[in-house]
Parts: C-alpha cells; sequence; structure tokens
C-alpha cells in the first residue's frame, strides 16, 4: 500500500485530466487542419469532402424529452452547432448566435445548438444566455451525429451552415465569429 504522498492527490486527478482532455482537444484540432485535403482559415474546413452533399438525418431529444429530428427545419437556413456547456469557446459563441439567431430568424434562419453534456447544466446554461433557439441533447449519440457531420476529431464548437435544401455549405471548427457567420450566411438567405 503506497503513503498518500507517494502518488497525485485524488483532488488534484479531475483537473490534470480535463488539461489533458483540453490539450488533446487542442491538439486534435490542430492535427484536423494538418490532415484534412483542403486549407483551413480561421477554422474553416474547405476539404472536408462535405460541402455540397446533403446533411445526414438524425434525431435527439429536446430539453423537454421530445424526440426532433433536423428534418423539421427543412426550408429554413440552418446552423447545427454541437458544443458543450464546460467548453470555453463554446460559452464564448453563445451570445453572438442568441444575437444573430435574432437578427436573422424572420428571413428563415435559425441555429439548432446540439449540447454534448448533462441535462441539467444545459438548462442552467440557456436560462443564464436566455437561448432562443432549439437546443437537442445527447451526450455519446450526440457525439456520434458530429462524427457523421465531418467532426472527426471531436473537436467543439463545431458548426455546420445547411441550405435551404439541406446541403452542407460550411464547415467550422472552433469559436464561429459574428463576421465569419454573417459573410457564409448572406448568400444563403
Amino acid at each position: 500500500m503506497s503513503s498518500p504522498q507517494s502518488g497525485p492527490s485524488r483532488r488534484y486527478l479531475l483537473p490534470v485530466l480535463l488539461a489533458l482532455a483540453l490539450i488533446s482537444g487542442t491538439a486534435a484540432g490542430f492535427g484536423f487542419s494538418l490532415f484534412s485535403s483542403g486549407k483551413q482559415a480561421d477554422g474553416e474546413l474547405t476539404g472536408s469532402g462535405m460541402l455540397g452533399q446533403q446533411r445526414p438525418d438524425f434525431t435527439l431529444p429536446d430539453m423537454q424529452g421530445r424526440e426532433r429530428t433536423i428534418a423539421e427545419w427543412d426550408n429554413q437556413v440552418v446552423l447545427v452547432n454541437f458544443w458543450a456547456t464546460w467548453c470555453p469557446p463554446c460559452r464564448k459563441e453563445m451570445p453572438t448566435f442568441v444575437e444573430m439567431q435574432e437578427d436573422h430568424e424572420a428571413a428563415g434562419f435559425t441555429i439548432v445548438a446540439v449540447a454534448i453534456d448533462e441535462h441539467q447544466a444545459v438548462q442552467d446554461f440557456m436560462d443564464t444566455y436566455m437561448v432562443n433557439f432549439p437546443v437537442l441533447i445527447g451526450e455519446d449519440t450526440a457525439m456520434e451525429v458530429a462524427r457523421r457531420y465531418g467532426n472527426r476529431f471531436g473537436s467543439l464548437p463545431y458548426s455546420v451552415l445547411l441550405d435551404r435544401e439541406g446541403r452542407i455549405r460550411y464547415i467550422h471548427a472552433g469559436e464561429l465569429t459574428r463576421a465569419t457567420l454573417e459573410r457564409e450566411l448572406k448568400p444563403l438567405l
């Protein structure tokens, strides 16, 4: 049996594991640009092979537990955003998404946020940030959906912009700025 001072304390284990996960996620995001076939600028993934393809279908529960399918938003321009409450860049981009939803909803734009998180954490976040767009939730299932949308490395946040016909028009790994989203959204509205 080892003494309490011979190994790392349990109270330090979670922060160390979290730091390793963040480092891995950062490295994975960097690796994504190195190993994709196209160039990456400002987080956009031009060589993912998915641009112009029909979006994959999926069904996930919303915050009230109702099953929702991505097809519900057909005939709209949709930003599918994969995120988590514990992800700093995810938290940073959410106020911009709330503003963008308000500014462009009348033109047929909606954001569908897919939370890779626990229900209560997401509910608390939504209440704090007054989220005004649909939020779907699903831990492992949501990660599988993100992979089907081209997120090979599990990057968060990860956003996919769909046109009114459900074709993938833009993919972005990392924080999505308002300027970038406005640029990509404008020709689709």
